[in-house]
C-alpha cells in the first residue's frame, strides 16, 4: 500500500530541486583496509533526486563505499567530485547503544547540525509519529530492540529535511512492515523534492520503489550495472485483495470497475458460506492499491484483507549479477548473464 507523507515538513524548509546536472561522481575510487583490497577502482555517478542502491554480499565494500561517501574514510586513490547543494546525511548500520534517551540522543544531533530548536522539535515529533515510535522516544537506547534502535538512527539522519546527499546503510534492517512502508514513501517524495540518495539495500520493496540504478558489488568491484529500465522489467508488485458486497451485487459485470486503471482480476468467491453477501477476490498491481480500496469503501463493501505478493526481483540471481527481470513472471529475460549493461572503465553504461 502506498503511503502519503507529503507535508511531513514545511514547505518553506524543503530543498528547492536543482536541474543543473548537480550531483556526486566517483572515478577509479580504491580503498585497502590493512592488506585487503576492499575497493578496486569504483566509478559511480549519481544525479541530484536520484538514488543508487548498492548490492553485494557481506565482504563486498558496499558499508566501506559508504564510509568514503560519507567523509569517514579516505580514499586511496581516485577522485570524488559532489556538487550538489544540501549537507551529507548518514544512517550507519547499527546505531551504538549510547546512554541517552532517543529524545536526547536526536536533540542533541540536531542542535549539532544547526537546526533550530523550534524547528527541530517539530520535526523529531513528525518522524517519530512516522515510524511509529511511541513510548521509546523516552527510553533509553542501550534498552530499545534492534527495530526500534534502527528507526532512532533513521530519524536522525532524515532530521535536516529534503535535499543534500542521504547515505543508508541497510536502512530496512529490522523495521517492522508499517515502518518500511512509511519510511520508502517519505524517501520517494524526498527524491522528487531533490534529495539524492546512496544505500545499500537487500529489500526488493526499496529497489522497486526508489531505485534509479542498482551497482552490484563482488569482492570490492563492480561486477554489474542496472538501470531503472531494467529493474522495471521485473513488473509491479500485485496486491490481493478480499471484499464483501451484497449478495447479487454483481461487481465482474460492472464496466466503471473493469475499466478502473490497476485492476487485473476480479473473481468472486463461490464457496462463501454466506448467502447474504458475496466474497470478492481483487488482483491489482501495487499502485493502484489505494484507489481500489478507496472504491471498495465508497461503493459501500467492505474490506476483508489486503495481501500483497512476493515481489518479482529474485534477489539471489541479482547478487551474483544476473538481469533483474531473469527469474521474473513478467519479464521476457531468460539468460541475463550477457543482457543488461556494465560499467567501462569511466563508469559509462555499456551493452
Amino acid at each position: 500500500m502506498i503511503w502519503s507523507t507529503r507535508g511531513l515538513f514545511k514547505k518553506s524548509d524543503q530543498a528547492i530541486p536543482d536541474s543543473l546536472g548537480r550531483g556526486l561522481q566517483l572515478q577509479q575510487v580504491s580503498k585497502r583496509l590493512g592488506n585487503a583490497q576492499v575497493l578496486d577502482q569504483i566509478n559511480l555517478e549519481v544525479k541530484q533526486g536520484e538514488c543508487a542502491v548498492l548490492v553485494g554480499r557481506n565482504g563486498s565494500g558496499k558499508s566501506t563505499l559508504l564510509r568514503i561517501l560519507a567523509g569517514i574514510l579516505l580514499p586511496d586513490t581516485g577522485s570524488i567530485q559532489r556538487t550538489m547543494k544540501g549537507s551529507e546525511r548518514y544512517a550507519v548500520d547499527g546505531l551504538p547503544r549510547l546512554p541517552f534517551t532517543s529524545r536526547e540522543y536526536l536533540w542533541d544531533m540536531g542542535r549539532i547540525r544547526g537546526i533550530r530548536p523550534e524547528i527541530l522539535r517539530g520535526r523529531i515529533r513528525e518522524l517519530s509519529e512516522l515510524l511509529y515510535l511511541d513510548t521509546a522516544i523516552d527510553q533509553k537506547l542501550p534498552l530499545l530492540s534492534k527495530g526500534t534502535l534502527q528507526k532512532v538512527n533513521l530519524i536522525q539522519a532524515l532530521l535536516p529535511g529534503p535535499g543534500g546527499l542521504l547515505l543508508l546503510d541497510e536502512p530496512l534492517s529490522g523495521l517492522d512492515i508499517p515502518a518500511q512502508e512509511a519510511i520508502v514513501s517519505l524517501l520517494v517524495q524526498w527524491k522528487v523534492e531533490g534529495t539524492s540518495i546512496v544505500t545499500a539495500c537487500h529489500e526488493p520493496l526499496l529497489i522497486e520503489r526508489l531505485a534509479d540504478q542498482v551497482i552490484v558489488l563482488k569482492k570490492g568491484s563492480v561486477l554489474r550495472y542496472w538501470s531503472r529500465e531494467d529493474i522495471l522489467q521485473v513488473g509491479e508488485p500485485v496486491v490481493h485483495i478480499q471484499s464483501l458486497t451484497e449478495a447479487g451485487e454483481d461487481l465482474a459485470n460492472d464496466p466503471s470497475i473493469l475499466q478502473q486503471p490497476g485492476v487485473l482480476s476480479l473473481v468472486r468467491n463461490t464457496s462463501s458460506g454466506n448467502s447474504n453477501s458475496w466474497l470478492w477476490g481483487w488482483k491489482v498491481v501495487q499502485q493502484s492499491t489505494d484507489d481500489v480500496l478507496r472504491m471498495i469503501l465508497a461503493s459501500g463493501g467492505s474490506v476483508v484483507s489486503v495481501q500483497q505478493e512476493e515481489s518479482q526481483l529474485h534477489m539471489e540471481s541479482l547478487l551474483e549479477g544476473q538481469h533483474p527481470a531473469a527469474h521474473s513472471s513478467h519479464g521476457d529475460v531468460t539468460e541475463s548473464a550477457d543482457l543488461g549493461f556494465s560499467m567501462d572503465a569511466m563508469g559509462r553504461k555499456t551493452q
